[in-house]
């Protein structure tokens, strides 16, 4: 008899209660692996950039892993030349008085939310969402044994309501989390609607974590407002972001933490423990795209989206859709319902890609009660080819 015999299959039957949830299945994921495998099929769903990636990113990470030191670690919080870089992007793109010791880089916007969350979470600890949320925020956070609470912002005009949040305070209430620009709906925060966040959240401990990746993306003459700029938010913030949307390069893992430096060392710190460090070769590709690039390419970024969310929704509304027209980002939150008749929206995508080779994610995802939820979540970054194919499939359902 081998060591690996009778009981050897279930020593692994318990584990954590903390990632059960995720038994569910990640959907994203699956619907991802099912158009993939569809001859023809376009992947509206997971939001994954396939434009082309600058040229100063790939030189940078090009001449790295030709150098003598591309085999070496990063310190833990990032190479002192990025987090320069990124401190001068924060000062002179979001009006934060940062320099480089308030700056940890991690693997994107994902590792440095959960460098945040091990680092400020205890079990028990309350986190607030602001619904519809991203779905993998609301995941992460039982990881922390900390508990997920969802406040609905307006359900016609995303409007923050600040009574709906303080109904939602309690002495377990640790941290708010801001999404501007927001996915799935789109929505950006208003200066005003954080001056009342600031207002509610006076005279308590409670942080504010924001997640920032499409800042860029700002539509209709909107523009991005860092909610660590406003004042009564500034020191209870940390500033979450990753350059995987702004730079097409979201398999590359490069992100940052923000804030006071005393608790962005302790993150970084943390994130030492979970990764070390970020990939250096993408380390440099990023610094040398901060350091390059000028400032034509974000405006060019902002107004490329802004055309082609245009001529999405258009092509979604005269497919029978209702949406809302997203105010940045590049994700549209339809309601399929007119269109693909009242199924469960994992039925209806999967019944979308037999009908016309589209995936989108189903909308349940992004809502803590998804019960009576008719509604899909596509992308629009893609290139134009594929998006106006994209939009001829969309109107060939009406």
């Amino acid at each position: 008899m081998t060591p690996f015999s009778a009981t050897s299959h279930s020593v692994f039957a318990q584990t954590a209660a903390r990632r059960r949830h995720l038994d569910q299945g990640n959907l994203l994921r699956s619907l991802t692996l099912v158009i993939n495998a569809v001859q023809g099929g376009i992947n509206l769903g997971q939001g994954v950039c396939d434009l082309d990636t600058p040229r100063p990113v790939l030189e940078g990470a090009q001449e790295c892993m030709a150098g003598g030191d591309r085999q070496l670690y990063t310190p833990y919080a990032g190479l002192p030349e990025l987090r320069a870089a990124v401190a001068k992007k924060l000062r002179t793109h979001n009006g934060l008085d940062y320099g480089p010791m308030n700056v940890a880089i991690c693997s994107g916007s994902s590792g440095a939310f959960f460098a945040a969350g091990m680092t400020l979470f205890d079990p028990g600890c309350e986190v607030i969402l602001f619904e519809p949320f991203y779905s993998y925020h609301w995941t992460t956070v039982p990881l922390f044994h900390a508990v997920p609470v969802a406040v609905p912002l307006d359900s016609a005009t995303l409007a923050f309501d600040p009574v709906a949040l303080r109904a939602a305070i309690t002495k377990q209430t640790r941290a708010v989390v801001v999404n501007t620009p927001g996915n799935p709906s789109g929505k950006v925060w208003t200066r005003e609607e954080l001056e009342q966040l600031a207002r509610v959240l006076a005279g308590t401990d409670i942080v504010v974590l924001t997640d920032e990746v499409y800042e860029y993306m700002c539509f209709d003459g909107r523009k991005h407002v860092s909610p660590a700029s406003v004042k009564g938010l500034h020191d209870r913030t940390l500033t979450l972001n990753s350059f995987s949307k702004t730079y097409s390069i979201t398999g590359w893992r490069v992100g940052f933490i923000a804030g006071p430096q005393e608790i962005v060392e302790k993150c970084g710190i943390v994130f030492d423990q979970m990764e070390v460090c970020a990939a250096r070769p993408m380390q440099r590709g990023v610094q040398r795209a901060l350091e390059q690039l000028p400032q034509s390419f974000y405006s060019d970024l902002q107004n490329g989206y802004e055309q082609k969310r245009d001529r999405f929704c258009a092509a979604l509304r005269d497919a029978g859709f209702t949406i809302s027209t997203p105010q940045g980002a590049y994700y549209v939150l339809a309601d399929y319902q007119n269109v693909l008749g009242d199924l469960l929206p994992h039925a209806a995508v999967l019944k979308m890609i037999e009908k016309i080779k589209i995936n989108a994610v189903p909308g349940h995802l992004f809502f803590a009660k998804p019960d009576g939820v008719r509604s899909m979540r596509f992308q629009f970054a893609v290139d134009l080819p594929v998006l106006d194919e994209a939009c001829r499939r969309l109107r060939s359902l009406r």
